[in-house]
């Protein structure tokens, strides 16, 4: 494995154990419902400029940044 795809797996895992956490599912189920069309992931970036997912599953949002989750009221709209 290239160091280049090493990177983007290890960027990939850490956004599925994100996503995972913030929707109390494990990262099997969050695989599953990104597959499924369940779960929603759309890129974006705030007014500041920083970029984000936005992550939309059974009707809630979350922001997820590097290093941050915003959820509901506190990601404002995504």
């Amino acid at each position: 494995m290239t160091t280049e795809a090493r990177e983007s797996y290890s960027e990939i895992a850490a956004l599925i154990a994100s996503l995972a956490k913030t929707f109390s599912l494990s990262d099997a189920d969050v695989a599953q419902a990104i597959e499924s069309g369940q779960m929603h992931l759309d890129f974006s970036q705030d007014d500041s400029g920083n970029r984000f997912v936005a992550a939309t599953f059974q009707g809630t949002t979350a922001r997820i940044y590097k290093g941050a989750i915003k959820h509901g009221a506190e990601s404002g709209k995504a």
